[in-house]
């Protein structure tokens, strides 16, 4: 896996506080319950027997755990530094909408990248040209180094087979994401993005793709961040 090393200690404890103070989105995995949502630590408690974390608690997490003895969770997230950080905790219990359960020992810090997706709203599409074809893709999610989607049109009506082929690249895209009652619409640019991923719906005919982020100017990496963080937002918002 590449482990880099343990945070521990003080460390541990002021990394806990930067993601509860950005409200940064987590994985939470219910170990043998088949069960992963996202979700936020929302804050440390204490009493006699030592810290806790508080995590927000999806609203179908009492059903998940109700056979277990003792919650077994694995966590996972993106660090201040954009590596994987890992970690697990045995026991807690359900506070109103928060999950208690207790301050893990350490954080395993992982060598590898990992970017979160998100699922995208209905409109959101990217549009893009190769040579004399032109596509647009529905979006499915996003996530800071790609995106994945349905392609839905294109102008060469009697092509066979998946109209983009693995590897290949394609320039100058746009990434249009619809706006809501509280954000404006947002354009996102991308100056070159690679397939690396090619699905075929054989029942409707469609094909899915997943993209690479391979050149990006740093302003539009800034604005993609800020849309993938009010998704987030909105996404926590909407299941209270």
């Amino acid at each position: 896996m590449g482990v880099t090393g343990k945070v521990q200690g003080e460390k541990l404890t002021d990394l806990f506080n930067e993601l509860v103070e950005k409200r940064s989105m987590v994985s939470m995995n219910v170990v043998g319950a088949g069960f992963d949502r996202l979700t936020c630590i929302t804050g440390i408690s204490q009493d006699d027997k030592g810290n806790y974390l508080l995590v927000d608690a999806p609203h179908d997490f009492a059903g998940a755990v109700a056979a277990m003895d003792q919650w077994h969770l694995r966590f996972n997230f993106n660090g201040p530094d954009h590596l994987e950080y890992i970690f697990r905790t045995r026991g807690g219990r359900l506070c109103e909408q928060s999950l208690k359960i207790p301050f893990p020992e350490h954080v395993e810090r992982l060598q590898r990248r990992r970017n979160f997706r998100v699922n995208t709203l209905t409109g959101s599409q990217i549009h893009f040209k190769l040579k004399k074809i032109h596509g647009i893709i529905d979006l499915i999610n996003v996530s800071l180094g790609g995106v994945y989607g349905v392609l839905i049109k294109h102008n060469f009506k009697f092509i066979r087979g998946p109209v983009l082929k693995m590897d290949q690249q394609i320039h100058n895209v746009s990434i249009e994401f619809p706006g809501n009652q509280d954000q404006p619409g947002q354009t996102v640019y991308v100056k070159r993005a690679e397939v690396i991923r090619i699905e075929h719906d054989q029942d409707r005919g469609f094909y899915r793709y997943a993209f690479t982020f391979v050149d990006m100017e740093k302003q539009e990496q800034d604005k993609l961040t800020q849309v993938i963080y009010d998704l987030q937002r909105w996404y926590l918002q909407r299941r209270k």
